[in-house]
């Protein structure tokens, strides 16, 4: 009876001691690179100047819980979706069509984020840093598609490529914290079998009222894939963003 009351009371302290931050905001983000469908018999299409995609604007979120003494949990989505308009002076090849040199190609890219992360926060007396450290899974939900005239019979054809890859990552977020305002950094990355991912995100951030915060920062992310699912890529995705979340 007397563990079962402590075990509550325990709960109950820990329960307690949990503290939430949630925001939501928008992001530019600019795509630069290439993907190449077939890995090393397709063309290595140009995100740019072959597909004409060009910048676009997408709302995000976040979540993080942090927990005593468990791992404390970071929740983030992050869609980006892209379309254009392209052409190549070349024949250009991707999956199983060619497509003819010189005609109008409407392409779309699709590059989901789902990441889900554990962490620790770090202790530094003070409370001016706050540093974490953990592990990130980053699910992506990654569509390519070309339309265009096939090369042999000039009729119009659709070439898709979608695979879903998780990607786990090592986590690392440092914050220089000032009162109403505060500096935050995080990075993910991994690299293996050629392939890598990395994504560095800088944050400057006020807090107009206690439990109220507003940021702008930049995001830097650069995605290689080798031979992955038959796709080669790098794709660089930056821009600035901004947020308004609440803390509790």
């Amino acid at each position: 009876m007397r563990k079962l009351a402590f075990g509550t009371l325990l709960l109950i302290g820990t329960a307690g001691a949990v503290s939430f931050e949630v925001s939501v905001g928008a992001m530019s983000q600019d795509p630069s690179g290439y993907v190449e469908y077939p890995a090393g018999t397709g063309t290595r299409a140009d995100l740019k100047g072959t597909l004409g995609l060009g910048r676009e604007t997408r709302f995000f979120a976040r979540a993080k819980v942090e927990i005593p003494v468990l791992p404390n949990l970071y929740l983030q989505y992050i869609p980006m979706r892209f379309s254009g308009r392209g052409r190549y002076s070349q024949t250009l090849t991707f999956g199983g069509t060619q497509f003819q040199a010189n005609v109008n190609l409407d392409t779309s890219v699709k590059i989901d984020h789902y990441d889900v992360g554990l962490y620790y926060n770090i202790p530094v007396p003070g409370g001016v840093l706050d540093p974490e450290l953990g592990l990130n899974v980053r699910i992506i939900d990654f569509q390519g598609r070309i339309t265009g005239q096939e090369i042999s019979t000039g009729n119009t054809v659709t070439e898709t490529k979608s695979m879903t890859v998780p990607v786990p990552m090592l986590y690392g977020s440092l914050g220089l914290n000032f009162g109403m305002f505060s500096l935050i950094g995080e990075a993910r990355g991994i690299a293996y079998g050629g392939s890598s991912y990395y994504d560095l995100t800088g944050e400057v951030r006020i807090k107009p009222f206690p439990k109220v915060f507003l940021g702008l920062g930049y995001r830097y992310e650069n995605l290689r894939l080798k031979d992955v699912s038959d796709v080669n890529a790098d794709i660089k995705v930056s821009g600035p963003f901004g947020v308004v979340g609440v803390s509790f």
